[in-house]
């Protein structure tokens, strides 16, 4: 496991991307006409999917979730994020990531429309020497409370032994 006085979590910086989204805990999806607000309820993980046909800014204009396009295949919501800061913990705990770190997302009901089918690859030429796959399902629970806590940093740097 990753040295604890080495995780961006003490700063409270999440994990990246796709590893937040399983991350244990409440995570909200809301459609609208022109995006989806996905909320994951741990360090402010807050990500916006525009639907509007936009492309992505300039490399040189970085995010810590990325910048998220997608468009709809059917059912399924395809999302492109590119434009990722560097992460030391981008790909999991203890793997850093790259700002050329792409990553495509599916989000698909399942049959029983009681969960999320999310699968994707992520590519980053700097940390992977290939491109890498997963999938997995998100369960829908609708009384799953939101914590609405905020990361404070000082508990967090005193909790992972940063004094």
């Amino acid at each position: 496991p990753a040295d604890p006085k080495s995780t961006t979590q003490k700063d409270c910086v999440p994990i990246g991307l796709p590893a937040t989204t399983f991350y244990p805990v409440a995570t909200n999806i809301t459609v609208q006409k022109d995006k989806v607000l996905i909320k994951t309820d741990w360090m402010d993980t807050n990500r916006t999917v525009y639907l509007d046909g936009r492309k992505h800014p300039p490399a040189s204009q970085l995010f810590q979730h990325g910048h998220s396009v997608g468009h709809w295949e059917g059912k399924t919501l395809v999302v492109e994020t590119t434009n990722f800061t560097d992460h030391k913990m981008g790909l999991s705990t203890g793997v850093p990531s790259s700002s050329q770190k792409k990553l495509i997302e599916r989000f698909a009901l399942s049959e029983d429309g009681k969960s999320l089918i999310y699968s994707g690859t992520i590519d980053d030429p700097v940390y992977l020497t290939q491109q890498a796959q997963w999938s997995g399902r998100l369960e829908y629970r609708p009384g799953m409370p939101q914590s609405n806590q905020k990361c404070n940093v000082e508990v967090a740097r005193k909790f992972l032994g940063d004094y």
